[in-house]
C-alpha cells in the first residue's frame, strides 16, 4: 500500500509551549512518596476537625482501617512489575526513609517490611541471633491503638535487608496539634528495632509548638530534605510521609513550563490532595 505520511513537524508555536527536558540519569533519583495510612487523629478529625488539636491523639498511631490499607500497598508493591516484568517494585526500592512519628513508621512497617511475627517466632528469632524485629509487638488499648504483632526486616527484597532510615525533615507540618508531635527518640528505638534513627539527632521533639510553619516554611524544608535525598547513594528512594509536608513538596517543586506555571497533566497530579497511604511515584531532578 501507500507509504504512511509522515507526521507533520510542530509549528513554532507548539514548540514554544511545549518543552522537552533532558537531563543526566545521575542527577535523577525515583522518589515513591507514600502517606501514612488512616491514623486515630484522621478517623476523628474529619467527623470533628477540633478533634485534630486534641491530646488525645499525640502521636497518634493507625487504625485497623490504617492497617489494612498498608497490606493493600503491600501486595501491589510485590506484585507490580516494573516495565521490563524483571522486577517487583518492592525489589526496585533500595531503602526507605520515614518520618519519626508513630503512624508514619507503622506504615513503613506495613507496607515495606517482612513478615508478621507471633511471639513464639520472634522468641526463636531473638534465641537464635537474628537481628532485631523492625517492630516490636503492641498491645490494644480502645481509641489509641488496635496492637500489632511483631513485623521481622524485609527479607524478600533483592537487597535483604531492605534498610530503614528515619529522617525528621520530612516530618508533618509543624504547628500546635498534638498528633504531630513527637516522642522521645529512645521510645521510637526500643518500638521500632530495625529502623536506623541515627540522622534524628535530637532526642526530645525541640520543634514542636515553638512555631506554625507557613507553606514557605515548608517549601524551604521540603528543598533542605531534597537535598539531603539527593546526596545519598541510592538511586529508588521510598519515603514515607504526610499529606501537608507531601503536598507543599509536591507543588513548590512540580515541573513549571518556561512560564513558571505548571502544565495542566503534571498539576492535575502534583496539585491534589493525596489520600491516606496512597504512593505517588515521582522523579526528582537536581541539574
Amino acid at each position: 500500500g501507500p507509504a504512511a505520511a509522515a507526521p507533520a513537524a510542530p509549528s513554532d508555536e507548539d514548540r514554544s509551549s511545549h518543552r522537552f527536558y533532558i537531563t543526566p540519569l545521575r542527577h535523577t533519583k525515583t522518589l515513591y512518596l507514600i502517606r501514612h495510612g488512616e491514623g486515630y487523629h484522621n478517623l476523628h478529625g474529619e467527623k470533628d476537625h477540633a478533634q485534630y488539636a486534641s491530646e488525645k491523639f499525640f502521636d497518634a498511631s493507625l487504625t485497623p482501617k490504617g492497617w489494612e490499607q498498608c497490606a493493600a500497598l503491600k501486595a501491589h508493591l510485590e506484585s507490580a512489575k516494573t516495565p521490563d516484568g524483571r522486577e517487583s517494585l518492592l525489589d526496585r526500592i533500595e531503602c526507605v526513609v520515614v518520618s519519626p512519628l508513630t503512624r508514619a513508621l507503622e506504615t513503613a512497617v506495613g507496607a515495606l517490611g517482612g513478615d508478621d511475627l507471633d511471639a513464639d517466632a520472634a522468641a526463636k528469632a531473638a534465641a537464635d541471633g537474628a537481628p532485631p524485629p523492625l517492630m516490636i509487638a503492641s498491645d490494644a488499648e480502645e481509641d489509641v491503638r488496635p496492637g500489632h504483632a511483631a513485623v521481622a526486616m524485609n527479607t524478600n527484597t533483592i537487597r535483604a535487608p531492605l534498610p530503614f532510615i528515619a529522617c525528621e525533615l520530612c516530618r508533618e507540618h509543624i504547628g500546635k496539634n498534638p498528633c504531630d508531635r513527637r516522642r522521645d527518640v529512645a521510645s521510637y528505638r526500643a518500638a521500632f528495632p530495625g529502623v536506623d534513627f541515627s540522622d534524628v539527632t535530637k532526642e526530645k521533639d525541640v520543634l514542636w509548638g515553638t512555631m506554625c510553619e507557613t507553606n514557605d516554611d515548608m517549601a524551604r524544608r521540603a528543598h533542605t530534605f531534597l537535598e539531603w535525598v539527593m546526596r545519598r547513594p541510592e538511586q529508588h528512594v521510598a519515603v514515607v510521609t504526610h499529606s501537608a509536608f507531601m503536598s507543599t513538596m509536591l507543588r513548590s517543586f512540580g515541573a513549571t513550563d518556561q512560564l513558571g506555571t505548571a502544565p495542566a497533566a503534571v498539576k492535575g497530579e502534583t496539585h491534589r490532595w493525596p489520600n491516606n497511604c496512597e504512593m505517588r511515584p515521582v522523579v526528582v531532578v537536581d541539574p
